[in-house]
């Protein structure tokens, strides 16, 4: 707190004065010893005082600029045109040091000081905001400021919070689909996106749609867990993709880590003797409800007659001796393993999805060969059941463009998008943190889509905060109810420095004083009252910012692509 008279100078602009002045003659005594240095015979000596005096005499003496220093120092001063030579190169310097500094976002850190937060100015968002020309194909649209298109950086991740009605389909999911022209993986609990999207993704490619429970009206193509499940190593890789379904719901409950492994341990030497046998989907779901034991050992004795090979001999006595120590449990910890695989299998107990597991239309290297896309269709009810299903599929799709990539130096030759509207909901992948991390730098653009920071906790614990700060863009948009994701966004925002100014006036005339406080930019309250299709954009180390939503019908461009008038 700081008063001052009325009739005064204030305390502020007495160093404001000071400071000015001071900076004045600094870069005077740097012109004359520049000068001096590069033009004339030697850095001038020169005191403070002095300087003072050359600052008085300066402005009558601008055409020989050297005659405003005392008679000392001037002998070592070059003509006029060394020395605005030297003010020329510090101009240039410092103009130099400018532009690098805003390339590099140091100069409005310092210009900010400790005023605490603010909104992004035009210029710090002058990457996101570059015309179609200037290199952006390609590039996730995350929305509109002004009249200007922001587009992510190239495969920078991207998640998003909105609950249903906010926009995060239409003016998200939807966009991002009809624009992309590699390969593409979505999933949704709703149809629409698929509705909206699939005349223009056939126009790209093969369109793979797997809706289990024909909930699209869509004839949905085949996929069987069972297609990769032929060798030991695949049908481990095939039971761990399935049981990651389990160990995400059962975290938090005290021994869920165990009955997961365990029932991967169960499921692999049956998986792999259904698919060594041909014995199919309907042997495998009963085998995992403890139905047809004689039929299953039956399968082993055929299995290894049928090896060709040592390698092949060494998969069914590791599939063997997996199915004799499961034998081995005692009956209550079988049951429990039992109850757990049973949970990861139980959609195959539904005819429909069984019929979905007759064959393997959709495999990875399909998808990733061409501008192909995989839709993944569950509603609220049937994305529960089938999330193993869903996982495991879209495991594989991921796995197997990281393998390709690697194959290729590092990148994909067709960039990935993986589009996960209901990413808590139809295939929570429970290594998501580590893929948006990695995944620029393999060609894969990543759009996670959550309700709410509530909902990625459910699925991902402790670790929720790593898989959304793993994002480089993160969007809230409007009505979140979830106090906790509002003050993260909040708190993320930041604070601002406020000025409170009070005038007193008494006896002795008015007196000013000033109170500095911080209070946040934006209130969690005022996050959750978002206006209808805007969005709050943190990106990077950029300040913070407010889009307006690109609504596929609202855009023309989109329209046609989607082929609606």
């Amino acid at each position: 707190m700081s008063g001052d008279r009325a009739s005064g100078i204030s305390d502020g602009v007495m160093v404001a004065v000071i400071g000015c002045l001071g900076t004045v003659i600094a870069l005077l005594w740097l012109w004359g010893g520049l000068a001096g240095a590069i033009f004339g015979r030697g850095w001038p000596g020169i005191g403070g005082g002095q300087l003072l005096e050359v600052l008085i005499r300066l402005p009558t003496r601008l055409a020989a600029p050297a005659s405003a220093w005392p008679a000392p120092a001037r002998s070592r001063l070059p003509g006029p045109a060394g020395c605005y030579a030297a003010l020329a190169l510090i101009g240039g310097s410092a103009a130099l040091l400018l532009r690098f500094g805003r390339r590099a976002g140091v100069t409005s850190l310092l210009l900010r000081g400790q005023g605490g937060a603010r909104w992004a100015t035009r210029a710090e968002l002058r990457a996101l905001t570059r015309r179609r020309s200037s290199g952006t194909a390609g590039r996730l649209v995350l929305g509109r400021r002004g009249r200007r298109i922001v587009r992510a950086e190239e495969r920078h991740a991207l998640v998003a919070f909105g609950p249903p009605q906010s926009g995060k389909s239409a003016g998200l999911a939807v966009p991002a689909l009809l624009e992309w022209n590699g390969p593409a993986v979505a999933s949704s609990i709703k149809t629409d996106l698929l509705a909206v999207t699939l005349a223009r993704r056939q126009t790209l490619g093969s369109a793979f749609i797997f809706d289990p429970f024909a909930l699209s009206g869509v004839s949905s193509h085949t996929w069987s867990p069972l297609h990769r499940a032929t060798t030991w190593d695949g049908a481990l890789e095939v039971a761990w993709r399935l049981a990651a379904a389990g160990e995400l719901d059962q975290r938090g409950v005290e021994g869920g880590d165990f009955w997961a492994i365990a029932a991967e341990q169960r499921l692999a030497p049956l998986l792999f003797v259904a698919a060594r046998t041909g014995a199919g989907i309907q042997s495998l779901v009963r085998w995992v409800y403890g139905q047809g034991t004689r039929e299953l050992h039956e399968a082993l004795d055929r299995a290894s007659v049928q090896t060709r090979d040592g390698a092949e001999q060494a998969d069914v006595h590791a599939a063997y001796d997996a199915v004799r120590a499961f034998e081995a449990q005692a009956d209550r910890t079988r049951s429990s393993i039992e109850a757990t695989a049973q949970a990861l299998l139980r959609a195959y107990r539904f005819a429909r999805v069984a019929r979905s597991a007759s064959s393997c239309q959709i495999t990875a290297d399909r998808l990733l060969d061409e501008s192909a896309t995989l839709y993944l269709i569950g509603d609220a009810k049937a994305s529960k059941l089938l999330r193993p299903l869903f996982l495991a599929l879209l495991s594989e799709v991921v796995d197997r463009a990281y393998e390709r990539a690697t194959l290729a130096g590092g990148r994909l030759e067709l960039p990935l998008l993986l589009c996960l509207d209901e990413a808590g909901n139809v295939a929570p992948l429970p290594n998501l943190a580590e893929i948006a991390s990695t995944a620029p730098s393999h060609n894969i653009q990543l759009v996670s889509i959550f309700h709410d920071l509530a909902q990625a906790r459910t699925r991902y614990g402790r670790q929720a905060e790593t898989v959304v700060n793993s994002h480089r863009a993160r969007m809230l948009l409007p009505g979140v109810a979830d106090l906790d994701t509002l003050r993260y966004f909040a708190g993320l925002v930041g604070e601002e420095e406020a000025r409170d100014l009070t005038r007193t006036t008494g006896a002795g005339g008015t007196t000013r004083s000033t109170a500095r406080r911080r209070r946040p930019l934006v209130a969690p309250e005022a996050l959750r009252q978002l206006p209808d299709r805007q969005a709050l954009l943190l990106y990077g180390r950029i300040a913070p910012t407010q889009l307006r939503l690109r609504m596929w019908f609202e855009d023309r461009r989109l329209r046609r692509l989607a082929g609606t008038p």
